[in-house]
Order: C-alpha cells, then structure tokens, then sequence
C-alpha cells in the first residue's frame, strides 16, 4: 500500500525540507518539498543549524556528538524523528531509546508505518558530503591514482574509533579484573572458611557487577561501530551513485557489476567498518591478558599468548586466500547476475525462441562455478568459525603442558584461575578474524568501487554557444566511444582509411569471436569524423543515412556523452531528447510524461493531442493513470515511443533531438505526429531529427547525409535534389512505392473524418478519466510480507535441499563432537589436577580437604598427559572435518535453493513477469542468494556452536547442587520467554530490510537504462534523492535490526549473569571438590557472554533464513504456463508440412483482470502464404504474434497450425517449429558470435552465409516490424532477402510501412482487435470505403 512519509533534512537556506514521497514496492513518486524555517520548527531544539551541518563541517558534525555524553537526558518538550537522537549517554550504551519500539512489537503495533525514520544525523544526505569532502581533500593531496580509500575510511570514523577503544579498554580491564582479583579470593574464602559472610556476598557481587560493567562496555563497542557503519554505508552507497549518475553513458561497467557492487560489496564495506574496530579490542584484551597471567602463572604464560599470537598471522594467511577466492567469485557472480539481468530483460524472445533451457544451463553452469568457488570460500570461512571455538582450549592445554613438563607447580587454582584469565582472549580471538575478514573483504570492495565509480567524471566539451541566433554549431568535431590521445587521432584516422581500402580489395573475415556489440566503446577510431555543421535557432535539421553511418551517434555527441579528440561542440538552449528505443519508467502514462515536473492541464493535453494519444488512453482501463509495466511492458512499441515523445513535448525545451521518432509508429499516425507535434506545436522549437523515413525531409530546412561518420552532403531539399547525388538517388528510390498508390485522396480524407471526431471524443474522455481515483497497484501488487516468526517449513526445505536430515544431522553430529571433547579436556585437566601427586588426600581438622600435592610428582603423569594431549588432537581432526562437511552441505542448499527458483521463474507466463518487477526477482538472484551464500552458513554454525556450548557449560554447572540446577531452569526458562517474547520486533526489522532491497535495485536498473533520458531532463537530482530515500529506508531497518538484536542480547547477558553471581555463592558457602569448583567458577564465566551471543546469532540465523524464505515464497508465486512437451500427445517430426494457420473464434486477454485484446479472430492463412498484417498502433498486431507462440492462453476459441490445435501439444513442441524476428532488438553482453548462435550451434561458415542473406529452416516465420527503424535501402534489400530465403513458408509480416507489405499475397488489417478486412492487396486498394485503401492513401500523403 502506498504511504505518505515524512523525510526531514536540513536545505542550505537554515530551514527543513520535508521530501514528502509517496512510497510504494517498487518506486517513490510524488516529490513534495515542504520549507520550515528552523525557529518555526518543533526541532529546532534538538537538529542544531542545518546549514552547517549540510556543509558537514566539524563543528556541525560534532554538534549532536557533544550532546551525547549527557548521562541522563531530560524528556525534550519535542520528539525528534529517531529516538536516538533523544538518548542521552546511559539510553545509548544500554540501547535503552529503542525499548518504547521493542514494546510496540511485542503488542503487534509495530510496522512500516509506524517505524520512526533514519536519523538526521545518519542520513545519507549528510554523511555523503562529509565523505566527499574528505575524499577530494584526499585527491587534491595525492592525486586520483594515489588516493587511498581505506584513509578516507579512518578518516570518516576516526573520533568514533576514539570512543571504541575506550569501550576496548573498558571490556578488556572488566575483563581480566574478575578472574585475577576476585575468582582467587572467592576460591580462597570457600577454603578457609571463615565465617565472614558480608567479605564473602561483597566478593560475589563484585563479580557480577564487573560482569556486568564488561557487558555493557561489549554493548558499547558494538553500538557505536555499527551506528558508524550504517553512516559509512549510506555515504559510500550514496556517493558510488552520484558518482554513477554523472556519466552519460556507462563504458567501464555493466549493469551486472553494478547491481552486484550494490547488493554484495556494499556489504563488504560496511563490515569493514562494522568489524574493522575490532582490531582494537583485540590488541587491548592481549595487552591485558599478558599481563595478567604472567601474574598469575609466571613466564610460562607466555606459551598461550604466543599460541595465540600465531593465530592471528593464521587468520591473515587464511583470510589473503579467501580474498583471492572471493575476487574470483566476484567476477563469476558479476556474470551470473548479469547474464540472469538479460534474460529476465528480454524473456519474452527467449520463450518465443524456446531457449529456456539452453540459457538456463549456461546460467546453471555459471553457478556450478560459483559453487566451487563457494565452497572453497565456505571451507576457510568455517575452518575460521571452529577455529575461534578450539583455539583457546588448545593454547591453554600447550601452556600447562610445558609448565609441567618443565616441572613448575600447577595447582587447581592457579591453573583455572590462568584459563580464566584468557577468557578474554577468547573474545579477541572470536572477534579478530571478524575485523580481519570485515577488512580484507572490503579491500577488494574497495578495489571495485574505485575502478567503477571512482573514476575522473567524463569531461564536458559542449559549450554553450554566445551567439542566440545559433542553437547548434559543431566545428570539425572527431568524436569516439573511447577515449583516445589526441595524438594518436590522426593514425587512427589513417588506420581507418586503410581498412576501408582492405576491405574494398579483399573481403576480410574477421574472427566472430572478436566482434562484440560494445566494440563501438572500445574502437580505436572515431565514430564521427571532421563534423562541420551549423543549425540556426528555430529551424529543422533533417539527419538520414544507412544504419549504422552514424546518426544516433551525432545525437549522442551532442548530448555530451562521447569523448571529443578534435573540434568543438556547441549549443545553445535546453534539450529535451527522444530515444530510438523509449525509456519507460514504472508507474502512471502521467508520471511518465511528467517525469517528475508540475502538472499543466492545458500544456499536457496539448502533448497527448499532437503525440496521438488520446484514442490509446480511451482504450486504456484508467486513462492517462494507467500503471505501465517495467519498460513497458504492456504498451505496444508505437504507444511506448509516443509517451516518450510526449515527455520531450511537455517539457517545453529549445533543443528537440529526435532519434527515429516515427519508426514505431504507423504511416497516419505518424503523418499525425509530424504534422501536429513537429511542424506544429514544436514550430517555434530548433528539432534535429534522424529518421529513415525519407517523405518528411523535404519539410526540414536543411539536410545532412551521413555515411561512415561522415558528413557526405549538406543542404536544404530541393539542393540537394538538384545535385542529383546520393540523397537524390535515395528519394528517387522511394518515389516508385508512391506511384503505386494510387488510392483516390477522398477515401483518406473520409477515413480522417471520424479519426478527428474520435479524437475530440477521446480528449473529452481522457479529462475525465484522469480526474477520477484509481486503484493502487493495478499491474504489480506490493510484494506480500511474511508476518511473525519464521515457519518449520522454511527449514525444512533448507534441509531438504541441504542433502535432507540424514545428512545435516551428520553434520549437526560432529559439532556436538567437537563440544564434547571441549569440555571433555576441561573435565580432565580438572580430574588430573584433583589427583595431585598421587597421594590419598587427608581430611583436615577444620573439615577442609588438604591441598592434593604438586601433579608433577604424580606417577602417572605422562598418561594424563597423553590423554590430555591426544583428546586435543582428536579435537582437531574433528574440527577440520566438520567445517569440511557444513561447508558442503550449506553450499549444496543454496545451489539447489537457485536452480529450483531459476526452474520455477524461467517457467512461468508472462503474464508473471508484466507484473513482477524485474528488481525484486534479481533481489532473489542477486541480494537473498548472497545472503544464503556467504552470511547464512556462518552466522549458523556459529549459532550450532554456541548453543552447544551454553548446554555443556549449563550441565557442568548443574552438576554442583540442585540447588543451582533450579536457578539455572528458572533463569533459562524466562530468558527464553523474554527472547520470544521481543523477537518478533527484531524478526520484522529485518524481514522489512530484506524487503526494501527490491525497490532499490529496481531503482537503479531504472536509472541505468535511462541516463540519457535523466541528464537531458535535468532529473539527475531527483533520482539521487529517490536514491536515498530508498537507501536510508534500508540503512534505517537494518540500523534498527542490528540495535535490537543488541537491546536483546544485552538484557540476556545481564539476566544470566545471575547465574554466575548463584555460582559464586554456592563456590564461596556451599561444599563441593576444590577442583570441580576451580573448573565450574572458570567456565561459568563464560557463561553470560557465550548465552547473549547465542541468542543474538540465533536470532541472526533466523533473520538471515528470511532470504531463504523470500526465495520460496518467489517461487511459490511462481505458477506454470503450459508443461513444455504434453504427455501422450507427439508431433510428426515434419510437423508442420505446409504451415496453414487457422483461428477459429479466438479471443484473447494478457490477464485475467484485462479486457479482451482480440475479438472473435476467424480467418485462414494458407500454407506458403506472404500475409501482411497492418493497422493502427495498438490494433492488435503483436498480440497476434503472442496468441501464435502461446504466451498467452486463449480466453475462448482455438489457433489450428495444419490442422493441430496448438493447445493441444507442449510448448517446446510448438514454439520450435516457429521462428520469429521480434519488434524490440535485443543484443545480450558478449560477441556478436555468441548472439548469433548463443548455445555454439553452428560454424564460422554457416554464421557468415546467415549474415550474407537470412536462412531459416522452419515453415513459419514471424517478422514483427524488423525494418522499422532502418533506411529505405537496407529495408529493400531485407525485403528482397525476405522473399528469396523465405520461400515455401509461411510468412506473417508485421509493418508500420505500409509498402512493404504491398508484395504479399493478402493483407489483414486490424482494428481495436478485430480483423477488419483480409483480402489480396489488389481487392482491397479497389474495394469501396476500404480502411486498407485508407491507409495506403494517408501513407502516400505522407510520403508525397
């Protein structure tokens, strides 16, 4: 459901600007700026001077920082947005502001609406100046190529690293100040026995009250990194997109790496920041603890801090192989994405074509590399994982190992009070790999951001023109795709001449695999060359030319988006421009024309009138407020084409570039638009047009031919006719197809007549429309959230697709393994130390046990060493399997999760994909994947393995007294309820983060099609701000994910310290083994910390298999077309023989809620028959083509190919033995080779006689409008090329040139879905009232 939300930021005139948007799934429209000065407004006690801080300049920047450290901030007489920013000191480290959200959620009132948005201060808007202010400050000291990103990191976060290691220094002196000054005096008092109950109860408590300050100072760190992070994320995501929307044209990155850059490596920057801190704290705690235990145990000590030591460079060897791992993986998943991009761009030619499972299997094959690289990746990531678990056991066993084998003393105390002492340790080496990981990840996401968008912005050489009189002057301008040294212009131009001197002695071939689509951006010689041209304001220039001489690109060069070598390009005035193929954004016919700008009744009905409009949105179901599909979909490619020219219209600009506005379109409307819109209401305009359709040049007051980038002549018409050069051999070309119609001028004009009346009706019909509410979501619905906690069925299809429960328990199995030697090693050190030297311990006086005697002495010390030492290496062993087996397992289900949702998406209708955007199903291939691939794995086995942790800790611990075991129950049992209890807030903050990628992505998929469109407009702002608006919409719920999943675990912590503060009671009064007390005192320790953080990963595992379940529920959305082959029912292999087509009453509708697109469709087209099929744009021409291929299922009546009932055989069966040229062209990333036979099908040979003349082996063929936007010439010889390769099939020919069809056998003329007429050309150019004549007569209007 779409929602008004207010989106406060600081505007440079002092005051706040509301960008108030309407937000929906998949876009944000409706820009509303409301002003409030600062003095006006109920914030301006708390937001500071807006100004400054939109120059982000320190003191602004701190302002609200020095606020903070308040230690309890009075009720403010006004809220701010964000609670946090309300929060005084004690509310921030606690996370105490979000409790009033954590409330709402446990009542059910939380939701997206009643979410407070991002803080100001940790806004995009804000933070992005900051962060490009210090990066230039970084260029202008360094240079481009010497500029570091990773110091502007520091930079950006520098004060917050300050507060972060003061938390470090607090943890780790919290730390280490329990188990080296309080455990020894508990362990001593429970010995002496005292009677000094108030020493003993003050010892205790001292312990849970240091316990305590250190769960805070944990709580702290964490707060303040992540806070820091999210800044950082929407800064860096927020700058790598202005830094993107300021090119023209994107030559350096494909829309695959962008989308992964903003889905994946986003991430890695964030973790960078989030994790990157850590560091510190690691180096604190180690400080610390050498300390600290050289105390306790002496210079053996340093044996376990070395052990540890040796760690880290195995984390940083571990992590470099991981990083080379992932830069590799990296550029498979940019494939992967950006192949499964264009396929899902461009599905309806892969159907058509039956090309499902051959792409299908290459993306298949993309992923099966992905996988390897994957697991390879999984095993080092895991390998980390139990390396945090064992390593510390491991270092503490070796320390006291060598401390008795060189014969020190151990005592129980010392040696668990030592184990204690590095409990520290164990969160530094739980933490270190994560800053390690967090920040070498990032280097290669840094890599990438810097090569993608850190590039120097592409120069602008268009100058604007002094002289008024002039609105476009180019002065022997070279241009290129590339850029080039000036200096090698010259030989690139001699190049150049030379292969074109080669070319015309010898016919060279050149390799296929070297031809790619975007050679035009990575050839050595320029596009244009030597370009003189001079257009005066208020005049028409007309551009024509081959495909391929170099028309578009004049336009381009124009609009700034190559690279000048030579010459100069000026104009004069604002552009608007009109893209050969439209650039349509979702949402309304009038958002689109608006795009953004106020709305002028009398100016946009003016726009719809002279564009042909009106009779289309008469059609429509709403009107002008009719929602258009992605790239509009559900428009015809003459209504798309018209729209856009209808937003050039209404933005009443000077400079009208036209880019073969009409080739879309059919010969009256676009007789319609030229005389309406172009001669008309466009007269007083300077128009450059490039059109093939050679009639309406004579109207253009001067004239330019290019061939091969170069201007061959210059003039007005009848100049250039008198010169009788290659433009008058063009026209003359066309003058023959206008002698053959010679249909009477009356019958057009009667046609005409009621078109204008329809029109008046149409425009009075459309004013009325347009005022009335319409319905949200007519075409997409809002993707549907999940609600509450996560279902079973979600992990069991996890399970299912990990191999199935035999086999996670497996691997559930061997982790419980690895706990079980862990406190297995525990035990024995505890049972080896009770023994003593070997001697019976003897009953003192006083009741107490006698100390045991020094282990050294023991006799059987080298077997409970032995043991000791073989239990660890068993442990080991064990370790490497289980993250060699997790690893498998979970990438396995994540490889199966992608190839049922790929099955399941590339077999559903198409009516599924004009609905769904295209955004939210790469959020499943691209966001949730990753998710599934990279975070999910760790984040559970690092929940398995805390779990199993806290259980083992909870039965040693129980094992003292009964007493224990109750508290300990009724402890876990109301922190289990408090953690249910206030999940289901944390479960919708991330739910809802998951869902606010899609609009994202869709976001900038729109953004990457139309830079074009969005510079000439002057829209760039606009969809930066759209950017971050959906950015800190993100940024914000994962802010808040993060923040609870802290609120919760901190609460936890405290709660089960509890349990250690009833430990230290029972140790210090109640009876029990000196040295069971020593290990239970030592391991309860761990107790709090191990407890919150596997609740906060539990909760964190739970989150992430939201991705999973967005993945099913995708797929679960997914519904069938038609089984590709039907089961029983074969075709003849040579089926079709003669290729007749019958329709038999059919009626048609793309959905189940749209009107009927084709009438009662009777006719026969017979066998081997050239039929035409023409009318009106929107009449129902392509539609015929859908019916014909079923990518829609008839609503009544039946299509009969030879007699076979379509529906009646599979798809695949049917769609193989047709063959169709598409309306839209579509070219996929990669060689021209790989275009023309994508699945290497055929040979070098074959591909060359196809590129010679086309050839087809099947019986049908459907060509849809395939030379609309090509010359005259190339059109005459595709026609001829037509008629020679397509002999003996069936041909269905789809034109808007009404000559080009004048050869068939039949015509079939459609209107509003009927056939109106179907007879030979001949009959029906004589038949009376004839709307075929009509047409053929308003065509040669036109061309007269």
């Amino acid at each position: 459901m779409t929602r008004k939300r207010m989106y406060w930021v600081p505007n440079s005139s002092g005051g706040l600007v509301n960008l108030g948007m309407d937000v929906g799934d998949d876009r944000v429209s409706g820009l509303s700026y409301k002003t409030y000065s600062v003095k006006d407004s109920p914030w301006s006690e708390q937001q500071g001077t807006p100004a400054a801080a939109e120059r982000a300049l320190p003191g602004a920047r701190c302002a609200a920082a020095r606020r903070t450290p308040v230690l309890v901030r009075p009720r403010p007489r006004f809220s701010a947005p964000n609670p946090v920013d309300n929060a005084g000191l004690f509310s921030y480290l606690t996370v105490s502001w979000l409790t009033p959200l954590m409330i709402q959620g446990l009542r059910n009132r939380l939701d997206e609406n009643t979410i407070p948005l991002l803080s100001v201060h940790d806004a995009s808007a804000k933070n992005v100046q900051r962060l490009r202010h210090l990066w230039e400050e970084e260029v202008s000291r360094r240079g481009i190529e010497k500029a570091s990103v990773f110091r502007v990191m520091l930079r950006f976060q520098r004060t917050r690293i300050i507060f972060n290691l003061l938390a470090s220094c607090c943890l780790s002196i919290m730390g280490v100040l329990g188990p080296v000054l309080i455990i020894p005096r508990i362990l001593d008092y429970s010995e002496e026995r005292s009677g000094d109950v108030p020493r003993g109860v003050g010892l205790c408590l001292a312990l849970f009250l240091s316990e305590c300050l250190k769960s805070v100072s944990l709580c702290s760190s964490w707060i303040i990194n992540q806070r820091t992070g999210i800044r950082f994320r929407g800064a860096i995501s927020s700058f790598a997109f202005e830094k993107l929307i300021q090119f023209k044209s994107l030559t350096h990155i494909t829309s695959g790496e962008a989308i992964n850059f903003f889905t994946s490596d986003l991430n890695y920057l964030f973790e960078g920041v989030y994790y990157g801190p850590l560091a510190l704290f690691a180096a604190v705690s180690l400080i610390a603890c050498t300390i600290s235990i050289c105390l306790v145990l002496g210079p053996t000590a340093l044996i376990a801090i070395l052990c540890y030591l040796l760690i880290f460079p195995l984390e940083v060897l571990m992590t470099k192989v991981l990083l080379k791992t992932q830069r590799h993986m990296s550029e498979v998943s940019d494939q992967r994405i950006r192949v499964t991009s264009e396929l899902l761009t461009c599905i309806k030619l892969i159907k058509m074509y039956t090309w499902e499972k051959p792409f299908a299997k290459i993306i298949e094959d993309l992923r099966s590399k992905e996988k390897t690289l994957l697991e390879r990746n999984g095993l080092l990531q895991s390998l980390t994982t139990t390396n945090l678990f064992i390593a510390p056991t491991v270092a503490s066993a070796v320390m006291i190992l060598i401390h008795v084998f060189l014969g020190r003393k151990l005592t129980v105390s010392s040696a668990f009070t030592a184990i204690a002492t590095l409990n520290p340790l164990r969160l530094a080496v739980f933490y270190g790999p994560f800053a390690i990981k967090g920040l070498t990840n990032s280097k290669s996401a840094v890599e990438r951001f810097k090569k993608f968008f850190l590039q120097e912005s592409p120069v602008s050489y268009v100058q604007e023109l002094q002289d008024p009189s002039k609105a476009l002057v180019l002065e022997d301008a070279t241009l290129s795709w590339r850029q080039t040294c000036p200096g090698i212009v010259n030989g690139a131009l001699e190049l150049e001449r030379n292969r074109h001197a080669s070319e015309g002695m010898t016919r060279a071939q050149p390799p296929l695999h070297a031809l790619r689509p975007e050679d035009k951006e990575h050839s050595l010689s320029p596009a244009l060359h030597k370009i003189n041209l001079v257009v005066s304001k208020g005049t028409m220039l007309g551009i024509c030319g081959n495909t391929g001489s170099g028309k578009s690109s004049l336009l381009s060069a124009i609009l700034g988006e190559m690279h000048l070598l030579e010459g100069s390009v000026g104009v004069h005035g604002s552009l608007a421009y009109v893209p050969q193929q439209a650039w349509i954004i979702r949402g309304s016919i009038r958002d689109n024309i608006l795009l953004g700008g106020p709305y002028d009744k009398a100016r946009y009905l003016q726009a719809l009138h002279c564009c042909s409009l009106n009779q289309d949105l008469e059609l429509l179901p709403f009107g002008d407020m009719t929602e258009i599909g992605e790239r509009g979909v559900n428009l015809s490619g003459g209504q798309r084409q018209r729209i856009s020219l209808a937003r050039a219209v209404y933005a009443n600009r000077e400079l009208y570039l036209l880019d073969d506005p009409l080739s879309a379109v059919d010969a009256h409307v676009g007789k319609h638009i030229f005389e309406e819109c172009i001669k008309k209401m466009l007269k007083d305009k300077t128009i450059v047009l490039v059109t093939h359709q050679l009639q309406y040049l004579e109207f253009c007051d001067q004239i330019i031919l290019l061939e091969d980038g170069k201007i061959c002549e210059n003039g007005a018409h009848r100049e250039l006719m008198r010169k009788k050069g290659q433009y008058a051999r063009l026209v003359q070309k066309m003058q023959p197809e206008e002698a053959k119609q010679d249909t009477p001028w009356d019958t057009a004009k009667a046609a005409e007549k009621p078109q204008a009346e329809g029109r008046a009706q149409a425009t009075s019909q459309e004013e009325r429309l347009s005022e009335n509410a319409v319905p949200e979501h007519q075409l997409a619905d809002k993707e549907q959230m999940e609600e509450g906690s996560l279902s079973w069925s979600v992990y069991h299809h996890y399970i299912q697709a990990a191999g199935g429960y035999v086999v996670s328990f497996a691997a559930f199995l061997l982790m419980l393994l690895i706990v079980s030697l862990l406190i297995f090693s525990f035990w024995w050190l505890s049972y080896w130390l009770e023994q003593g030297s070997g001697s019976t311990g003897r009953r003192e006086s006083n009741g107490t046990t006698a100390e045991p005697g020094d282990v050294g002495d023991n006799p059987q010390l080298p077997f409970y060493s032995l043991v000791y030492g073989l239990s660890l290496l068993l442990l080991v062993c064990v370790s490497v399997c289980s993250a060699g087996t997790f690893t498998k397992v979970t990438r396995k289900a994540s490889t199966a999760l992608h190839g049922a949702l790929l099955s399941k998406v590339f077999r559903c209708p198409m009516s599924f994909f004009d609905t769904t955007p295209t955004g939210r199903l790469l959020n499943c291939f691209a966001g949730d994947l990753d998710e599934v691939d990279q975070v999910l794995p760790v984040v559970a086995e690092e929940f398995l393995l805390l779990f199993l942790v806290v259980v083992a800790i909870l039965l040693v611990v129980v094992l003292l007294s009964p007493y224990i075991l109750l508290m300990v129950v009724i402890v876990i049992m109301v922190c289990l309820v408090y953690y249910m209890m206030f999940s289901r807030a944390i479960n919708l903050f991330k739910r809802l983060e998951n869902y606010s990628r899609s609009p994202l992505v869709s976001h900038i998929l729109t953004s990457l099609h139309g830079l074009s469109s969005i510079h000439v407009y002057g829209k760039s702002e606009a969809f930066v701000s759209q950017f971050k608006r959906l950015t800190d919409m993100q940024n914000n719920y994962l802010l808040l994910f993060l923040s609870s999943t802290r609120w919760i675990a901190l609460r936890l912590e405290t709660m089960i310290n509890l349990v250690t503060l009833a430990v230290a009671l029972f140790l210090a009064f109640g009876p029990s083994s000196s040295s069971y007390k020593a290990m239970a005192i030592s391991v309860v320790l761990q107790l709090a910390s191990n407890f919150q953080a596997a609740a906060r990963m539990g909760s964190e595992t739970g989150a992430h298999f939201m991705a999973v379940e967005r993945m099913l529920r995708c797929a679960k959305m997914c519904v069938s077309e038609a089984p590709l082959h039907t089961e029983g029912v074969s075709c003849p292999h040579d089926w079709p023989q003669h290729g007749e087509i019958t329709f038999q009453d059919y009626q048609m509708k793309y959905r189940g809620n749209t009107p009927v697109v084709l009438h009662d469709i009777n006719l026969t087209i017979h066998g081997h028959e050239v039929v035409g099929i023409v009318g009106r744009t929107g009449s129902g021409k392509s539609s015929l083509a859908t019916a014909l291929f079923r990518l829609v299922e008839p609503a009544a009546g039946r299509i009969l190919i030879d007699g076979v009932d379509i529906c009646s055989i599979g798809l695949e069966d049917l769609r193989s033995k047709l063959s169709v040229i598409p309306q839209d062209p579509v070219l996929l990333s990669g060689t021209i080779r790989f275009n023309l036979d994508p699945f290497d099908c055929y040979t070098d040979e074959q591909i060359w006689d196809v590129l010679e003349r086309t050839f087809l082996t099947r019986v049908i063929i459907l060509i849809d409008e395939a030379t609309a936007s090509i010359d005259m010439e190339t059109d005459a010889l595709i026609q001829r090329t037509i008629h020679e390769a397509f002999q003996g099939c069936t041909l269905l020919v789809i034109a808007h040139r009404i000559t080009t069809v004048l050869n068939c056998d039949r015509i079939l003329v459609m209107d509003n879905g009927k056939v109106v007429e179907f007879d030979s050309p001949e009959v029906l150019r004589k038949k009376p009232g004839s709307l075929f004549a009509a047409l053929l007569a308003r065509a040669g209007s036109s061309l007269s």
